[in-house]
């Protein structure tokens, strides 16, 4: 089967999906009812991001990362759980690290950053991972903006290691990121502004767990570099970091929820579709061209680590990340 037929699959089927997650929401209980914590006003269907994890794994199946793809289905799982009844976090966090253990153990070691290597690199990079999965979930606020994150991340990578490598086409990772791009973009058809239904932490976790497997496996097969994968999603981890290191400087517990992220802050001033747009403008004409240098400019890759996230770290202080209030409509 063709990579494009592939692709289409996993959109079709996602959207197919979606469609019918959205249509049994309310017998699943899976409608999510507006709270002081939320960033929208009339009830909506939620738990959406299962579609992109089924079609995923549908689609992805014949591509030969079954160990990937069974971390994947078990990250979705936990996901709907929560969904469902909203598991404790001393439940959430050991399981995620075992997943995330697990799928670091199957990816082998990774190429040591300066001379930080062996099993404290795998220990740093456990941490990053599961960082990485409750920011995707933080993140997860407004309408359309995760889903079209992980789009324009996937996308990115794909473009930065095909100019680095043309042969990347041919790699089970190449193919996995389009595909799973693509069973996003039918679930965003759904949930692009105004949302008719929510992700969920059964997708945010399922596409978070990919990205950073295929980060991982392109990593540890020299196909791209640590500097261009951090580049990459530098809009969604600076909002996240400031906020949470904001709070968390006020001896706030920085597990428990808010409406601070800098991105619901400015959908409070602009709403949904502009915040969406912006993120995405910025990921696409900062974040991409900076990951390319980081890729194909040997020396200058942590430099440019800085240059990305510097200006994004003072944007997301002046939105009020993780301020002790919220900015008023």
């Amino acid at each position: 089967m063709s990579l494009g037929v592939l692709c289409l699959v996993a959109a079709l089927l996602s959207w197919c999906l979606t469609i019918a997650l959205e249509k049994r929401a309310e017998r699943m209980g899976l409608v999510q009812q507006p709270n002081h914590r939320s960033s929208h006003v009339v009830p909506t269907p939620s738990g959406g991001g299962v579609a992109i994890a089924v079609a995923t794994l549908v689609a992805g199946s014949v591509l030969g990362l079954p160990l990937v793809l069974v971390a994947a289905a078990l990250i979705a799982t936990l996901g709907f759980v929560d969904d469902l009844r909203d598991l404790p976090a001393a439940l959430r966090f050991p399981v995620q690290g075992v997943i995330f253990g697990g799928l670091l153990w199957v990816v082998g070691p990774l190429p040591p950053i300066g001379i930080v290597g062996g099993v404290v690199l795998a220990v740093v990079v456990l941490l990053a991972g599961l960082w990485w999965l409750n920011l995707f979930n933080f993140m997860d606020g407004i309408d359309g903006l995760a889903g079209s994150q992980a789009v324009l991340i996937l996308c990115g990578f794909c473009l930065v290691w095909w100019t680095a490598d043309a042969d990347a086409v041919s790699a089970p990772a190449f193919w996995l990121a389009l595909v799973t791009a693509a069973a996003t973009l039918g679930f965003l058809l759904r949930n692009w502004p105004p949302a008719r239904i929510f992700m969920g932490d059964a997708g945010s976790n399922a596409l978070a767990l990919i990205v950073f497997a295929i980060a991982l496996l392109t990593i540890a097969d020299g196909g791209m570099r640590y500097e261009a994968w951090l580049i990459l999603p530098a809009v969604f981890v600076s909002d996240a970091t400031v906020t949470l290191l904001r709070r968390v400087a006020r001896g706030e517990r920085p597990w428990h929820a808010h409406r601070r992220h800098a991105y619901q802050q400015l959908a409070r001033q602009w709403g949904h579709r502009p915040v969406t747009l912006l993120y995405g403008a910025l990921t696409i004409a900062w974040a991409l061209p900076l990951a390319f240098l980081a890729q194909h400019a040997a020396g200058w890759g942590w430099p440019l680590v800085v240059l990305a996230y510097a200006p994004l770290a003072g944007c997301a202080v002046w939105a009020k990340a993780g301020a002790a209030g919220e900015m008023s409509a």
